[in-house]
């Protein structure tokens, strides 16, 4: 069987472009929050797809949409009206923040970014946007032109936006220093700052950015790619801190592991956007919008957002039990299924370790490993991840003693 493993690693490190930090297993296989490898091995997956997976693999409500609207119609231009698109539409209204009622849709976090910004600069005609340090808002070159982090900006500094400024994150004392936010279209926040290692605001800081923004004319653009959609146990996690944006974007599970992307924000907004200024050829396409009214009412009628925030509480105690007594622990944070556990030496032994003991996890920045477990984790996978992960760090220990 490993000669499996073998010729898929040589095809894509052959033909595929070296852009993902690669991990030494082939996934052939999942069912909820469990992988198996072509060589038929099992991980708990505390990856979940980098927070795509928020149901996990093969949920049934989603599995029955895409199937259903498979035998009808997969691929339609947005120029053509579909009833697929009405029905998400409908319900991305009834679960979405007051006010916002018109969105743009496509196929990625990055594009509902990309999409935000244009709606910002050409609504207010200011050419200014503030955006945090520890921001990432995705690669393509708008949603780089937000983000902070200077390894991925480097090599396309040229081609970047050069209206961004950033602010430290949490400080509302550096948001109005030394600028004119006048002059500003919007501010760009992620209400917890996921690449940058499960940052939260801290109390008060969400809702002076709206009273900033309120002041200044700027408009409040919240960045939920990652922290939406129930993974916090809200169905939006700046709901969390009592706020309401003006303009919100969303992707990752959006879809239920179809690509998808959604701006959503008010019309006054929104509705600036002329025809032809920003289309999609495959966005809002039957098959995705089927799938994100599924995701969407198995987030709401099942009951999963509930569920996720009481699956974050076990994990959080869990990992607060299992790992008290750890020498290279610095911290465990987060809210609900998004959580950090901030070490005090380099992650990539551990993780690695973690992996070779059947767990996947994620990371952040040099010392943060990086939990999104699907939102329908089970306990046993809690127990079980938790207890893996103890043991890559009693290893580690070892190791470096």
């Amino acid at each position: 069987m490993m000669a499996i493993f073998e010729e898929i690693k040589a095809a894509e490190d052959s033909h595929l472009t070296h852009t993902s930090q690669k991990l030494p297993i082939a996934v052939a296989r999942g069912e909820g929050a469990r992988l198996w490898d072509v060589n038929g091995k099992e991980y708990i997956d505390f990856m979940g797809g980098y927070g795509v997976a928020i149901l996990g693999q093969s949920y049934p409500k989603v599995m029955s949409a895409v199937r259903e609207q498979l035998d009808k119609l997969s691929i339609l231009h947005s120029s053509i009206y579909s009833e697929s698109r009405a029905l998400f539409l409908r319900k991305l209204m009834s679960v979405s923040p007051a006010g916002l009622n018109m969105a743009y849709l496509g196929n990625s976090g990055a594009e509902s970014i990309e999409a935000a910004l244009k709606v910002v600069i050409k609504s207010t005609k200011r050419k200014k946007v503030l955006a945090m340090k520890g921001a990432y808002h995705g690669k393509t070159l708008g949603a780089l032109s937000l983000t902070f982090s200077e390894k991925y900006r480097t090599s396309f500094d040229d081609l970047l936006y050069k209206g961004v400024q950033f602010a430290e994150y949490g400080s509302l004392e550096d948001v109005e220093r030394d600028r004119n936010l006048d002059e500003f279209a919007a501010i760009f926040v992620e209400p917890i700052q996921g690449e940058g290692g499960i940052r939260l605001p801290p109390e008060g800081y969400l809702k002076g950015l709206r009273e900033i923004a309120d002041r200044h004319g700027n408009i409040l653009v919240v960045d939920e790619v990652q922290s939406g959609l129930g993974r916090t146990g809200k169905m939006w996690a700046h709901e969390h801190w009592g706020i309401t944006p003006d303009i919100m974007t969303v992707g990752k599970g959006i879809g239920g592991g179809i690509p998808m992307g959604v701006t959503i924000g008010k019309e006054e907004y929104m509705g600036t956007l002329e025809v032809g200024e920003h289309t999609s050829t495959m966005g809002g396409n039957p098959l995705s919008c089927a799938a994100g009214k599924a995701v969407l009412e198995a987030l709401t009628d099942d009951g999963v957002i509930e569920y996720a925030k009481k699956a974050g509480e076990q994990l959080m105690a869990e990992l607060d039990s299992s790992l008290a007594n750890s020498r290279i622990v610095r911290e465990i944070r987060g809210k609900g299924l998004m959580i950090a556990v901030d070490l005090k030496v380099r992650f990539q032994e551990i993780l690695f370790k973690a992996l070779e003991l059947g767990l996947l996890t994620l990371y952040s920045g040099k010392t943060v490993i990086r939990l999104l477990p699907p939102l329908i984790v089970t306990q046993e996978d809690i127990r079980e991840g938790s207890s893996t992960l103890r043991e890559s760090l009693n290893w580690y220990e070892k190791e470096h003693t």
